[in-house]
Parts: structure tokens; C-alpha cells; sequence
């Protein structure tokens, strides 16, 4: 079978950037044909539409900080008209929360100073992939389901806030997603965090209704709110219940469980 080209669009707002990879590219993968350069959201939305790209080597960590990842946001597309045909190679300087994201959805990746090997193989697994996508067309679907999962992930990441509760000597700083649930205590509210450790705030579960993300929080009972990230089941046994990552059971309210399973089903 002959060897596929794909034909490669770099997206990236450091010009040095973009030639070296251009370079490392003609040099050991032959099989990518470089048809286009962006240095920003714009200019890459641009090019898409003129050249049709196969794949996009795409730098998530642009001025906007999260920009590389806004040129996503219709990821996945599962509906006509609505579902890109190119494939990513996501390059990022930072081996963090992202490089996880990627790890956990089987996404290809290059981490900056872009090694030669590593270039290689996930051109490579690129290469697999593409073959695969058009011989097979839930092979497409799988692969959008697996980008866009990432890329949400580490789009919620990048723009949570770390929240301070005042203590009696000063103040405790963590992001949400730390939390695995919230429990109301009279006009306070107990945080359970994914360390085991719990903490009392006086502020009420209503004021942290309002400050959480709705995406990832859910509010259950009038005396509970839930991390989705952190549920690990649902239960129907003498009543409805959010069972956690921590072993912990949180009621749902008879009224709250249909929302709670579209929301955590996703």
C-alpha cells in the first residue's frame, strides 16, 4: 500500500518556531507536505478554509494563553457540516495538566525543544491514525470524541480560578477541581477535597453554587453539590446517590436526577 502525505498547515505565533519545525519536518518526515503557515487564531482560521489541511501542528500556547485551543472549539463534531476533517499535533512547552489530557484520550503531542524521535513517532502514530480514519468512519468519530475531551479538559484547567477561604490566620488558596464535593452546614459549607481533607467555610452552599463552574459542578440536593469529574457511580437504593472517586455517597434529589444523569453522561 502506498505511504499517505499529509498535507500540514503549522500554527504557531513564534516565527523562529515555525522554521524550526518546518526544518525538523522536511528533514525525517517525508511524508509531511508543510502547504501552510499561521501565527495566530485568525490567520489559522483563514488558511484552514483556503487549504483543507490533513493535519495542524498546533501551538496551544499563544498570547491568548488557551488560543491554539479556541481554533477547537467545535471539536467534537458529530453532526454534518459541523466536524473538521484534519487531525492535530498539539506542541506545548509546559509538561502539565495538558500533556495528561492528551495522555488520557490518546492524542498526539510534541513537547518544546521539539526532539527529532519524538517528531518522528507522533507523525507516525499521525500516519496510522489517518489509514485508519478513512477506512473506517467511527474510527473519525472516535478520534473527534477523543480531541474534544481533551481539549475541554485542558481548556477548564487553564481558565479556573483558585478560590481563598479565610482562616483564623489568614487565608487557604486551591482550585475547584480539587474539591470532590460541598455539604451544607447550617449557613456554612464543608468542602471535601480529593486529598481527604476537609475544610469549613462560612460562606453558604448557594454562594458557591454561584462561583462554581456549572460545567463541572452540579448541585444534587439542596445540601450538596457534586464534582462530575468525580463521580464514580450512580446508585438507585433506598434513594439516589452520587457515589465518589472517595468512596463517599451524596444524595440526589428525586427532582434533580434525570439533570444529574444527562450531565454526568455526558
Amino acid at each position: 500500500m502506498e505511504q499517505p502525505r499529509l498535507r500540514a498547515l503549522l500554527v504557531d505565533d513564534e516565527e523562529l518556531a515555525r522554521e524550526n519545525l518546518r526544518l525538523l519536518l522536511a528533514d525525517g518526515c517525508p511524508e509531511v507536505d508543510v502547504v501552510g503557515i499561521a501565527d495566530g487564531l485568525n490567520s489559522a482560521r483563514q488558511r484552514i478554509a483556503e487549504l483543507d489541511p490533513d493535519i495542524l501542528f498546533l501551538d496551544i500556547r499563544m498570547p491568548s494563553g488557551t488560543e491554539g485551543l479556541d481554533l477547537l472549539d467545535d471539536v467534537p463534531g458529530e453532526g454534518p457540516g459541523t466536524d473538521p476533517r484534519f487531525m492535530v499535533i498539539f506542541v506545548t512547552a509546559f509538561k502539565d495538566h495538558a500533556v495528561q489530557a492528551f495522555h488520557n484520550n490518546a492524542v498526539d503531542y510534541v513537547l518544546k525543544p521539539i526532539d527529532p524521535e519524538e517528531l518522528r513517532a507522533a507523525v507516525d502514530k499521525a500516519l496510522r491514525r489517518w489509514e485508519r480514519m478513512h477506512g473506517a468512519p467511527e474510527e473519525g468519530l472516535r478520534y473527534r470524541r477523543e480531541l474534544g475531551d481533551a481539549v475541554r479538559t485542558i481548556k477548564r484547567h487553564e481558565a479556573e480560578p483558585r478560590i481563598a477561604v479565610d482562616h483564623a490566620k489568614g487565608y487557604k488558596l486551591f482550585e475547584p477541581r480539587t474539591m470532590v464535593h460541598l455539604e451544607a452546614d447550617g449557613n456554612c459549607t464543608v468542602l471535601h477535597f480529593t486529598d481527604g481533607s476537609r475544610f469549613l467555610d462560612t460562606r453558604t452552599l448557594k454562594v458557591y453554587e454561584c462561583m462554581l463552574d456549572p460545567g463541572l459542578f452540579f448541585r444534587t440536593h439542596r445540601s450538596h453539590i457534586v464534582n462530575i469529574d468525580q463521580v464514580r457511580e450512580y446508585l438507585r437504593e433506598d434513594g439516589h446517590w452520587a457515589v465518589m472517586k472517595d468512596g463517599s455517597r451524596v444524595p440526589i434529589a428525586r427532582e434533580r436526577v434525570q439533570a444529574f444523569v444527562e450531565s454526568t453522561r455526558g
